[in-house]
């Protein structure tokens, strides 16, 4: 039985508790005669829900289900209740959260529904469904009177009631029958996305008493989850609070100024005695967490932070000789962790954790060398599609589309478009590719009508959060916008990437003339380019910025005659900066590529491993865990509404490491054939790299001493690669053999060791 096809199931709420307030809290006892041989409960409960069966919670999901945009698509999941479940009398409890359903600015109320499969050992079916008259009741007083995403949670324990989902539970409160609800708009689907998980918890690195009686607990790391807190010697009604930032004052205390409405504030109301609390229906990006009200200095012991996400698996590794590369390589992980609660999230911590597609167009590729983002990233493309404009084709700056952005889109969000083929090149996904293509053509050609002379008319971001030296005062983003590069010569880029994918996209889909179609409004878009930005005197883009010439290299669109300016005056510029980086979001993932494969891998690995502002290594000497919103240490002043110190946007240098260092590029679908092409910067003694793929896992291995290179590469069964050389080389063995100077060379499954000199000392 397909459930989401036969769900017939009533949907119920709480008449007794405002929408966006309190948890409402349902219970029901039902009988059942003999066990079952199987017991599938599939249930809904939105914004979020934990399902209870004779006192024990059922699973370990947290902030379940998904969050989607429940007018399109609502998540139901599905529970084994078969380990919970008695002969006789049985309790099924329910809590519900706000969510992103009941939230500040959308104030359904919490609602749910279920249907349980019961397989009798005779092997006859039962099922049953949630029906108003059938016995379901809710607490007039929850125990959660606040259970807010950006507010946080509040607990009366007071209120709360051991035993409220065992048989014979007799309350001293007051409960009544449950309501019918109107049902979300969206199509019930199951949840095919990694729940959110306690992926592990951290003990305070120090606990810190401040002279109101407070103490700041210091967990070493930014991160995304809650704090789990024992207490101990609680009079009845004492309140304790707990909040939460990334950063502290120098006396000590939080520094919360970059939250902007955002409260990150948990209330907990004692019942008394020894007792333990970790909020239900929130989360928080922090670093520090303050603890108030206890009557007892804390202990260190007390405390832990239990880090909160979809609960992706590690896919690759990367790690080097080089150690300042390897603390790079670690903040852009905690980051990118920090930021996949169901959505591709731009920050855990302010008023904002939205699926910004911006930043997804250039962190994409980091997060899937680094985590298995196979199906969390077809969820996504699922919502993106549902957000899209069924006239216009337009998409949305955020998905699911709610709070920030617009509405059409900022040309950037080529994330569109990106994560269906790398779903395709990463994991051999074809389904995918073919039914987005139509929304991805559709936006398109949504920008093909917003052009004058080949030029797109319009732009939001453009290469968003460049120095602060180089973006407009008071502009979008606490003065976010580049005044170095032209808006809409990243929007016309971006237009131009969009065109030769979807060439590439309909070539795999046999769609001969899309293929022709929009190889031809590529070629139509690169002169458009030419023509409006391109400075054929000084042999540069627009003001010779960066972003601007690194961008058109990158796009391949520059005109052989005028390819080598352009390269020079992009060092030159580099240079000019004292080997700094005036790029922003967009070109700070590209700049390294091009600088790379154009010869110049020892300048892009100095503009890495730079320690002074603007760079990586800045972020690090300032005391960061996590990559920064912006390149500025912002704690205070006119920029810190936006400063977050735990966005993914920058961590896209993680991909490079892949990419360029251990150079793994896909060839076919799923790395079935890939090439290898790692640079080697001559300060980088050795790096090593694994990937899981679908075929299995490669590892490549290099070390360089004195000029002499000895690459190791292991290839899984029904893989293949070419390895193409970087460098002029002398005496080239190939598993010990001697091979001939050619531009690449075939290598077959298995561990292969390639050693040779090199030819540039």
């Amino acid at each position: 039985l397909d459930p989401s096809a036969d769900w017939d199931a009533d949907w119920l709420c709480s008449g007794f508790v405002l929408p966006g307030t309190t948890a409402p809290m349902f219970r029901k006892q039902f009988r059942l005669d003999a066990l079952p041989a199987r017991a599938k409960l599939f249930f809904c409960g939105l914004g979020y829900h934990e399902v209870y069966l004779n006192g024990r919670k059922v699973g370990d999901q947290r902030l379940s289900p998904a969050w989607t945009d429940y007018r399109r698509r609502v998540n139901y999941v599905v529970y084994d209740l078969l380990p919970y479940l008695r002969s006789g009398e049985n309790v099924i409890g329910v809590m519900l959260g706000a969510g992103w359903y009941s939230n500040e600015e959308s104030k359904p109320r919490p609602c749910f529904t279920a249907q349980l499969h019961l397989t009798m050992p005779d092997g006859t079916q039962q099922i049953r469904r949630t029906r108003v008259q059938d016995g379901w009741q809710c607490c007039k007083t929850p125990f959660l009177t606040q259970a807010s995403i950006y507010i946080g949670e509040r607990m009366d324990a007071r209120l709360e009631e051991p035993g409220w989902t065992e048989p014979d539970f007799v309350s001293r409160l007051e409960w009544g029958p449950a309501l019918e609800s109107e049902p979300p708009e969206g199509r019930l689907v199951p949840m095919r996305v990694e729940p959110i998980r306690v992926v592990s918890c951290l003990a305070p690195c120090s606990v810190r008493q401040l002279p109101s009686g407070a103490a700041v607990a210091d967990f070493g790391q930014n991160l995304a989850g809650v704090v789990q807190l024992r207490m101990h010697g609680l009079t009845p009604g004492t309140c304790v609070t707990l909040r939460f930032s990334e950063v502290i004052t120098p006396d000590g205390e939080l520094n919360t100024e970059n939250l902007r409405t955002a409260q990150q504030c948990d209330v907990y109301l004692a019942r008394g005695g020894e007792e333990t609390y970790c909020p239900r229906f929130t989360y928080h990006g922090f670093r520090y967490a303050e603890i108030s009200g206890l009557p007892d200095p804390l202990a260190a012991e007390d405390v832990c932070a239990l880090v909160l996400r979809s609960d992706v698996a590690s896919r690759g590794s990367f790690d080097s000789g080089e150690p300042l590369i390897n603390d790079i390589q670690r903040i852009c992980r905690w980051t990118e962790s920090n930021n996949l609660h169901s959505v591709p999230t731009d920050c855990p911590q302010r008023d904002e954790r939205l699926g910004w597609l911006n930043d997804l167009t250039v962190r994409a590729e980091e997060a899937m060398f680094n985590f298995e983002m196979y199906s969390f990233y077809r969820k996504f493309v699922t919502d993106m599609l549902d957000a899209q404009g069924k006239k216009t084709g337009a998409i949305t700056d955020t998905v699911p589309y709610v709070r920030y952005g617009s509405q059409p889109a900022d040309p950037v969000c080529s994330s569109f478009l990106l994560l269906p083929w790398m779903l395709y090149q990463q994991y051999g996904d074809k389904q995918t590719l073919r039914s987005a293509y139509p929304g991805l053509r559709a936006w398109t050609m949504y920008l093909t009508r917003q052009r004058e002379d080949g030029i797109v008319c319009y732009s939001y971001y453009g290469d968003w959060a460049s120095p602060v030296g180089g973006s407009v005062r008071g502009s979008y983003g606490s003065g976010a916008v580049s005044s170095i590069t032209p808006g809409r010569l990243i929007s016309t880029g971006y237009l131009y990437l969009n065109c030769m994918l979807l060439a590439q996209m309909a070539d795999v889909l046999m769609l001969e003339e899309d293929h022709a179609y929009f190889r031809e409004l590529a070629a139509q878009t690169c002169s458009a380019l030419n023509r409006a930005f391109l400075n054929r005197e000084g042999g540069f883009y627009a003001g010779n910025s960066q972003a601007a010439n690194t961008f058109m290299l990158y796009l391949g669109v520059v005109p052989e005659q005028f390819r080598a300016q352009v390269l020079q005056n992009l060092i030159r510029d580099i240079q000019q900066h004292d080997t700094h980086v005036t790029t922003g979001n967009l070109c700070t993932r590209y700049i390294l590529d091009v600088l790379a494969d154009n010869g110049e891998i020892d300048l892009a690995y100095a503009l890495v491993t730079q320690t002074t502002y603007p760079s990586w290594g800045y972020m690090l000497a300032c005391g960061a865990t996590t990559v920064w919103e912006r390149w500025e240490y912002v704690d205070s002043g006119e920029l810190v509404g936006m400063a977050s110190h735990d966005h993914p946007m920058y961590a896209a240098v993680s991909g490079w490491f892949y990419r360029c260092l251990a150079g793994l590029r896909p060839d076919a679908p799923a790395f079935s054939r890939f090439t290898l092409q790692p640079y080697f910067p001559r300060e980088l003694p050795e790096i090593r790299c694994t990937l899981h793929t679908v075929k299995g896992e490669i590892r490549v291995e290099w070390t360089q001493r004195g000029g002499e290179v000895r690459l190791l590469v292991r290839i899984p069964f029904n893989a293949s690669a070419v390895w193409k050389p970087t460098l002029t080389l002398r005496r080239l063995l190939i598993d010990g053999a001697p091979a001939p100077d050619a531009a690449e060379y075939p290598l077959g499954a298995g561990t292969h060791s390639i050693e040779f000199e090199r030819n540039d000392q």
